[in-house]
């Protein structure tokens, strides 16, 4: 199916697999709210955007950019995060300003590739 759409559909499936681990890692920091020490976790947003960003060499002169694997996701403390009096990370106003954006990231792609899909039976029906 890719052939018919391109590499969009591939690159939403990617974007849609980052929000899906994202959730889980904003899920955990909530999850773990009150427990002592604990720290925030946040994903490496400048590795996922560089693997998404693949330049094309127009030129043998160009320096050559190996691909990145959008699938190869990193977790890291949150450096933004501030201590609290027991030495937990976790803003629960931050982590859910969190979760929203990205529930609605989440599902402006599935809408982009729910209305590829529409499109494509339209074709087929032949509806215009």
């Amino acid at each position: 199916m890719a052939g018919i759409f391109g590499k969009a559909l591939t690159e939403l499936t990617s974007v849609m697999n980052y929000r899906l681990f994202r959730q889980g890692i904003i899920s955990s920091n909530i999850a773990n709210i009150d427990t002592p020490g604990f720290k925030a976790k946040e994903t490496a947003f400048a590795k996922e955007l560089e693997g998404q960003l693949k330049m094309t060499a127009t030129s043998p002169t160009h320096i050559s950019q190996t691909a990145g694997t959008s699938e190869n996701f990193t977790v890291r403390d949150d450096p933004f995060s501030s201590i609290g009096n027991d030495a937990n990370t976790v803003d629960i106003d931050r982590e859910m300003m969190k979760l929203a954006q990205n529930q609605l990231l989440y599902s402006a792609s599935a809408d982009i590739v729910q209305g590829k899909i529409q499109a494509l039976k339209d074709a087929i029906r032949g509806i215009q």
